[in-house]
């Protein structure tokens, strides 16, 4: 009996669209393909020889293969390829290995997920990994892949237009998951070729059993393995086994069958002649190597079987021979998933169940990581005993804070088997956490109730109340979240370190509830029992809760930004406060803006997302990334911000800040005279308009873009209506509860009133923003936006350009083009309307030239226009637009990122050195070479070559 061929029969083509894409690679060209095709078809041995050619030419290769039986905890297939274990000591895995660990975990009293900061972690590591040579990454068996892992998989795909990167996934056609279609669909969106493997031909199976014999096949012989249907796995085993039964002898070059004999009736039952002719000492521990999955470790086989390895290195040889383990680096492997299921199957299910307990128990006896004692605990016995109660209760955090779902399923069992037991309310605590952490905020109302009802442990008490109150705020139950915390603070016996952390989250949902003194109060109380309690949690809290007080009351932009910075000495950054630490670097890098300190406002929105990189929950993630969006916009930074908004479309991100989102790139489109872009953004803007819509306080830069459009479509009636309708929806023009970024829209009010004949409109604009900026004054909280909106509107009522212009002057000292050029423009409308044309044409030109860096082209047309009335005409030599194509079409920012590219920069060291996320780099990385028309970082080296 041969081994198998070198060669693999009847997939020439295959083989070699996988060798054009391994070259590409090789020489920086990423890329991806997805091989489908029924279980013993030839997909791993094709991938094995594709590893092989990857190897050969220099690329790191890393390949996983996702489990059937077990249920997988959240990325582990990918963690497993990319060889990232608690044990990892290279310095590349170690923010992953620092996260596996669960280092600086504590309680978790603040939204952590784990799981998603392993996904961002395996991303950079996967960039810095093709920084250093090609990468080919292969996910066998992808059917059964988690959630996360597919998730990652996709997100890889982005990366893999811009990095020397091959993914390569192998999928069986069923079972058809929808997240397995998904992600194929997405890939396959995004240029992955589709290797499908079909059956072989009858020459070729007979190719593949002549290889397997050494000899040509007869007659009956190549008649009976017709029956493979095209299968060669089917063919090998069915073949084998005859080999095995001495029915096929070799004679002058002709394999010959003995007697008729009988041919596997399937590809299991093949398999299982296989299985059958191992001693039964053998099969009895590949049953137990079975139940610890698809790979093991000798050592785990030795835990649970209680042999020694060298025991067990009898067995293993014999397996190996027998073609039914193989190695694969540090562990071993089933040589097919159908030997370890029909050997898995072959158990009676109550047999298997008791093994799986068995091996939790053992594994966890050896200090197994919590991820494989749970895999077994979920695959064993529904019921519980009382060692598993045991492990659960003492695990929960553990497992709560690295697969939540996990969490939730695990304590779910055990207590069912507790009703009458003092654990229970415990574990009923730990069940609130993890159903928190996937944020099922109603589930954790309805479990959280009773256990507050019955409940005589303070801790437990506290705990279950932080977390009840945590999400009825995420609910918008604020008065309800404020009575539960009143109502837990007034119990006996509580901690001080839990009655300062339930004041300062009793001061928040006051807040929320529009209660700002009774917040206030309580804050204070807060942060003073905290400071005494040694607690930084809650005395962060209890500054942030008063900060948000002087933001949303006393709109005090300075005293806030005070207060965050004395929140942030206090927190520190360890993991359990940091989403609260990173939502008070959001809120203070706003406030900065707000103060007129751009360069500060830059250097803390950085640091934020340095800080978000290594430590963001996907949900803050989100938020950071559309403020970042927002500020970029403010800043004339238009192709930033649109690069945010696309880095971030597939976070989580909560409906309000979605809102602002779709407010920035309407804004844009507009601007740049793309109304259809802007009307796929305006899709049930309507009833953003209805009154009591609560989002409509998140959807100004939306209802003003909206506007601007009507205006662009020669309508400045209906845009000066809608105007009206975002500001002053009572219609009383008293324009009630201005932001600090509010006012600076207010001069399109005066402008179009004006245009209109509508002066009455205007002067109650002007006033209101007169009025906004007056009540600041005194306590000096009047932002620069605000004084320059105020003279602004006085300037346009009043026909002054010189107002004007001094606003336009404190616009440029603040960061704001547009603004700035707005204001240049009403400025030399209004020297021309005066018949001063010098002074109009230096005004027009400062304001075109603002226009055109911008590409805001219908704000030229508009310009143009109004100046035209005048006979005022820019020159033939103008400003020009950015080309879209070629190095002269890229931004600043892409410019730097393609010197950094073609330096050999990964995209996460890109990130670090300018501030930016990873997936705002990834996205100007595809922007980049999209302009230049180039197809990896290696194009765009050569392209910067070229240029300079």
């Amino acid at each position: 009996m041969r081994s198998p061929a070198s060669a693999i029969v009847g997939r020439d083509v295959e083989l070699a669209v996988l060798r054009e894409l391994i070259v590409g690679v090789a020489e920086g060209r990423g890329g991806m393909v997805w091989v489908d095709g029924e279980p013993g078809i030839g997909k791993s041995t094709l991938l094995s020889a594709a590893m092989d050619e990857a190897a050969r030419l220099g690329c790191a290769v890393y390949a996983g293969a996702a489990p059937e039986l077990l249920p997988p905890f959240p990325l582990q297939v990918l963690l497993d390829a990319l060889r990232v274990g608690r044990d990892s000591v290279d310095p590349l895995r170690a923010p992953l290995v620092g996260l596996l660990r669960g280092e600086g975990r504590s309680e978790l009293v603040t939204p952590r997920d784990a799981a998603a900061l392993l996904a961002e972690q395996v991303l950079v590591l996967v960039d810095r990994l093709c920084s250093v040579s090609p990468v080919v990454l292969v996910l066998d068996d992808a059917q059964w892949a988690d959630e996360a892992s597919l998730s990652v998989w996709s997100r890889l795909g982005r990366a893999a237009a811009q990095a020397p990167l091959l993914l390569v996934a192998a999928c069986r056609p069923v079972p058809r998951r929808p997240e397995v279609t998904a992600t194929r669909r997405d890939l396959v969106e995004r240029g992955a070729t589709v290797l499908p493997l079909g059956a072989l031909s009858a020459p070729q199976v007979i190719e593949v059993v002549g290889e397997l014999v050494g000899a040509v096949p007869s007659g009956a012989l190549a008649e009976l393995t017709g029956q493979a249907g095209g299968n060669p796995l089917y063919a090998r085993e069915a073949v084998e086994a005859l080999v095995r039964e001495s029915r096929i002898t070799v004679a002058a070059g002709v394999a010959e069958l003995t007697d008729a004999g009988e041919w596997p009736g399937s590809l299991p039952e093949a398999i299982g002649r296989r299985l059958g002719f191992l001693p039964e000492r053998i099969r009895s521990v590949l049953g137990l190597a079975a139940v610890l999955g698809s790979a093991f470790t000798v050592d785990d086989l030795g835990v649970v079987s209680g042999q020694a390895a060298t025991e067990l290195m009898v067995v293993v040889d014999e397996a190996v021979a027998g073609g039914v383990l193989a190695a694969s680096g540090d562990r071993l492997v089933f040589r097919h998933g159908l030997i370890r299921q029909a050997l898995y199957e072959a158990m009676p299910a109550s047999l298997r169940a008791a093994l799986h307990r068995q091996a939790a128990r053992a594994l966890a006896g050896a200090g197994a990581p919590v991820e494989r004692v749970a895999e077994q605990l979920l695959a064993g016995p529904v019921t519980a005993d009382e060692w598993m109660i045991d492990w659960v209760a003492r695990e929960a955090a553990a497992m709560t804070y690295r697969a939540p779902r996990v969490a939730v399923d695990l304590l779910t069992r055990v207590r069912g088997a507790v009703d009458d037991d003092p654990r229970r309310e415990r574990l009923d605590a730990d069940l609130t956490v993890a159903l928190s952490q996937l944020g099922d905020n109603k589930q954790v109302e309805q479990l959280a109730h009773p256990v507050l009802a019955f409940s005589r442990d303070p801790v437990v008490t506290a705990r279950v109340a932080w977390t009840l109150v945590y999400a009825l705020m995420r609910m918008g139950r604020y008065e309800r979240a404020v009575e539960v915390a009143e109502h837990t603070l007034e119990r006996p016996g509580l901690s001080a370190v839990w009655a300062a952390r339930l004041c300062a989250l009793r001061a928040l949902a006051l807040i929320g509830d529009g209660r700002f003194d009774e917040a206030r109060g309580a804050a204070a109380r807060a942060e003073a029992e905290g400071h005494q309690a040694g607690d930084r949690l809650a005395a962060g809290y209890a500054l942030h809760a008063l900060a948000l007080i002087e933001h949303n009351q006393r709109r005090d932009v300075a005293a806030q930004v005070a207060l965050i910075d004395r929140a942030l000495a206090v927190l520190g950054d360890e993991p359990p406060v940091a989403d609260l630490r990173l939502l008070l670097m959001i809120n203070r890098a706003g406030g900065l803006d707000n103060l007129g300190r751009p360069a500060e406002a830059d250097d803390a929105f950085g640091q934020a997302m340095v800080f978000a990189e290594r430590a963001g929950t996907p949900p803050r993630l989100g938020h950071l990334r559309a403020k970042i969006a927002d500020y970029s916009f403010y800043r004339g930074r238009w192709d930033e911000a649109l690069a945010e908004l696309q880095a971030s479309a597939d976070l989580p991100t909560d409906m309000t800040y979605r809102l602002a989102g779709r407010g920035v790139r309407a804004l844009i489109a507009v601007h740049r005279d793309d109304l259809p872009a802007a009307e796929r953004e305006f899709v049930g803007i309507e009833e953003l308009t209805s009154p009591g819509n609560g989002l409509r306080l998140y959807a100004d830069l939306l209802l003003v873009a909206w506007a601007l459009a009507a205006e662009r479509e020669g309508r400045p009636g209906e845009a000066l209506a809608r105007l009206l309708a975002a500001f002053d929806p009572e219609g009383m023009r008293d324009f009630p509860q201005l932001t600090p970024d509010t006012p600076m829209w207010l001069a399109d009010v005066v402008r179009l009133a004006l245009a209109s004949g509508d002066r009455t409109t205007a002067t109650a604009t002007a006033t209101a923003t007169a009025a906004a900026w007056a009540n600041a004054v005194p306590q000096g909280q009047a932002s620069p936006a605000t004084t320059a909106s105020a003279g602004y509107c006085a300037g346009l009522l009043a026909a002054d350009p010189t107002g004007i212009l001094t606003a336009a002057d404190t616009f440029h000292r603040i960061g704001y083009p547009l603004f700035r050029a707005q204001a240049l423009e009403d400025a030399a409308v209004l020297y021309a309307d005066r018949g001063d044309q010098l002074a109009a044409r230096a005004a027009y030109a400062q304001a075109i030239e603002v226009y055109t860096s911008l590409d805001a082209a219908w704000d030229i047309m508009r310009a143009d226009a109004r100046l035209r009335l005048y006979g005022i005409r820019r020159g033939r030599r103008g400003p020009r637009r950015r080309p879209t194509i070629g190095w002269e079409a890229l931004t600043t920012t892409e410019r730097k990122i393609a010197d950094l590219v073609a330096a050999g920069q990964s995209n996460p060291n890109i990130a670090a050195q300018l501030f930016l996320s990873r997936r705002t780099v990834e996205t100007h990385v595809s922007h980049i070479l999209a302009k230049l028309g180039a197809h990896s970082r290696v194009d765009i080296a050569r392209e910067l070559a070229n240029a300079q």
